[in-house]
């Protein structure tokens, strides 16, 4: 997949889940904005309530893309039969947009209704939701191959040289500019010794700053001499970014270490009462389309 055609791949998810969430909105805007005590004799409780058609589909529905992102994104990591299926960036984005889709549709299933059990596996829906937007943006911050594996120190070591030779020798850049890129990444030695609570938002102060501070000294550099073409400017930028990754390396895996160690517990319990509540759905009648 192209950067073009990667770029259509991710309008499309936010398209389509944004056309979703709105017409269900706009459609129920009356019925969810009722007083709770008045919605039963409102015209559209027999669709829009959790055992309304379309508010029991959009359960089923709800349930099925969270299960179905969250298994296939298990499986592209760690099944070797799933390793041809996709780049694995492309399986978490997909990942991501069902497990966004999938609560929206389980929110709109509950009426904005969240008591009792099914509280407890909502709010933990929540905390999935907002650690897994945490999880993505530690999980850029780490290098990886174009399949997905991680990068080692040594490997990154080893492109930073490359490109910083290529620089040197065929761009002409010299070496006081790429000795003035590598110190703006010391600035990240010091998040490294804050805590793991503290170090993640510093960590994300430190990287818009480190972004701005190579722009500015670019420029700098650009207005006292011929501007670079953009492939150097590219090569550059890809040369700052790559040494702040590899500055940042230890303390970003540390992160997403402990990021699993939360994230984990609060989807099992999601899914377990989820389970538990569409089994007892069932038993009770409950089974929308699936059941006469």
């Amino acid at each position: 997949m192209n950067k073009r055609m990667h770029r259509w791949y991710i309008l499309s998810m936010t398209v389509a889940g944004f056309i979703v969430v709105l017409s269900i909105g706009i459609y129920g805007w009356d019925y969810y904005g009722t007083p709770l005590p008045l919605r039963h004799d409102h015209v559209q409780h027999g669709l829009l309530s959790p055992t309304g058609f379309w508010g029991h589909g959009m359960g089923f529905i709800g349930a099925f893309l969270m299960t179905f992102g969250v298994l296939l994104y298990s499986l592209r990591k760690r099944a070797r039969w799933m390793a041809a299926v996709g780049q694995i960036k492309h399986i978490l984005e997909l990942h991501i947009f069902l497990c966004l889709l999938g609560p929206a549709l389980i929110v709109f299933h509950s009426a904005f209704k969240f008591g009792g059990i099914i509280g407890v596996s909502f709010w933990c829906m929540v905390i999935v939701v907002a650690s897994g937007v945490i999880g993505r943006y530690l999980y850029l911050q780490i290098p990886k191959t174009i399949t997905g594996r991680e990068i080692t120190p040594i490997e990154l070591e080893k492109q930073i040289t490359t490109l910083r030779d290529r620089l040197q020798k065929d761009d002409g850049i010299e070496e006081y500019l790429l000795q003035r890129l590598d110190a703006l990444s010391a600035a990240f030695t010091e998040t490294s010794r804050l805590s793991i609570i503290r170090a993640f938002p510093a960590m994300i102060i430190q990287n818009l700053r480190h972004d701005a501070r190579v722009r500015t000294l670019l420029q700098e550099f650009e207005k006292n001499r011929n501007p670079f073409s953009s492939d150097v400017h590219t090569r550059l930028t890809m040369k700052a970014h790559l040494q702040r990754q590899l500055t940042n390396l230890t303390l970003t895996q540390k992160m997403f270490r402990y990021w699993h160690m939360f994230h984990l517990p609060f989807a099992v319990v999601m899914f377990i009462i989820m389970i538990a509540h569409i089994v007892t759905a069932f038993l009770f009648g409950y089974g929308w389309i699936f059941t006469s």
